[in-house]
């Protein structure tokens, strides 16, 4: 070895500056799986500290035949709504020890299939697919044995379990609140989904709407991001008979549907309301700040972690409950905030 280099620190030289065994300091590193007395544990830890080891990932996974990573396959990561979810995977991750290896689809096939490949090849212990893969093939990809679940999503894929909220409960409760407001022209902006997909949201509105025997405007079907919104107010305002409150599918199509609005010079909530479904923390920052139910991303990711580990039942879904975050875009807190 030449001057000037330097080798890493191996688990040997943290054996010796303790004067322990390497098993002893395995036991330490990985936390068993035997016991280390306490003085042991110390003079240990203390060596790795001293010494500023770090033990190589590889190795571990050759040995333990896990590498502690957990693939995660999202559509993006520019919506706060995906963003979140990453988090909050991210944090449950960690509880457990374990990392995640983040993989964008851009909802594309060929990029999907692409991803998908890398993180199998790369030996993740388990996959999260927080999205809606075009190739449904590609939930089953690589080794049968890896476990694996679907995160935001209401219905399982084959034998995979299914984590979601529960969007008709939370879009009941959104158009709920909007008749609660006294108003029954109530429109309706959201994306598209597959035929093969219900659109709990919107049939739910829809029912509120017919059980309460209001008039059913033709719902604005646009894009799942701002732009969709906002090209689907621009829908709705146009119409003879427009709206007194929109219900947007998403916080996103919601700051789309707001930006028409304020176009338009027209008053949120006075002139038309707005109550949306997601709950992402950008929206209490919009203005006026936006009622919308929430999902508990912190609750699914922490019960799709928890399954990979102890699977449920092959093929079964868990539905969790949404809660209203009540602000002023829907008429409440008035007082509290004025658009002057």
């Amino acid at each position: 070895m030449t001057s000037g280099e330097s080798r890493p620190t191996t688990r040997a030289d943290v054996a010796r500056r303790a004067g322990v065994s390497t098993a002893v300091v395995s036991y330490v590193v990985n936390d068993g799986p035997r016991p280390v007395a306490s003085q042991t544990r110390r003079r240990v830890l203390e060596a790795i500290r001293e010494l500023g080891y770090h033990p190589n990932p590889s190795a571990r996974a050759l040995k333990t035949g896990s590498t502690g990573l957990i693939g995660v396959v999202v559509p993006e990561i520019l919506n706060a709504y995906f963003s979140e979810f990453v988090d909050a995977i991210d944090v449950a991750a960690r509880r457990r020890a374990s990392s995640i290896l983040l993989s964008i689809t851009h909802e594309d096939a060929g990029t999907e299939k692409e991803v998908v490949a890398s993180l199998v090849n790369r030996g993740v212990d388990s996959l999260i697919f927080n999205c809606r893969l075009v190739n449904t093939e590609l939930y089953q990809a690589g080794d049968p044995r890896i476990p694996r679940v679907l995160l935001d999503r209401s219905t399982p894929v084959g034998e995979i379990p299914a984590f979601g909220a529960d969007l008709a409960m939370g879009a009941r409760l959104a158009t709920e609140h909007l008749v609660g407001h006294g108003h029954t022209r109530i429109g309706y902006v959201g994306g598209p989904l597959p035929d093969d997909h219900a659109d709990f949201r919107r049939d739910a509105w829809q029912t509120v709407l017919e059980e309460r025997e209001l008039p059913l405007l033709s719902p604005a079907i646009t894009a799942w991001d701002r732009n969709g919104g906002h090209q689907g107010a621009q829908e709705l305002l146009d119409r003879p008979e427009p709206p007194t409150a929109i219900f947007a599918a998403s916080d996103q199509i919601a700051i789309g549907v707001m930006h028409a609005l304020h176009q338009r010079r027209l008053r949120i909530p006075d002139d038309v309301a707005v109550v949306s479904l997601d709950g992402t923390a950008e929206t209490a920052y919009s203005w006026p700040s936006l009622t919308t139910v929430r999902q508990p991303f912190e609750a699914m990711a922490e019960a799709a972690i928890a399954a990979l580990t102890g699977p449920p039942e092959p093929g079964t879904r868990t539905l969790f409950p949404m809660t209203l975050q009540v602000r002023a875009s829907c008429g409440c807190h008035q007082d509290q905030e004025s658009l002057e």
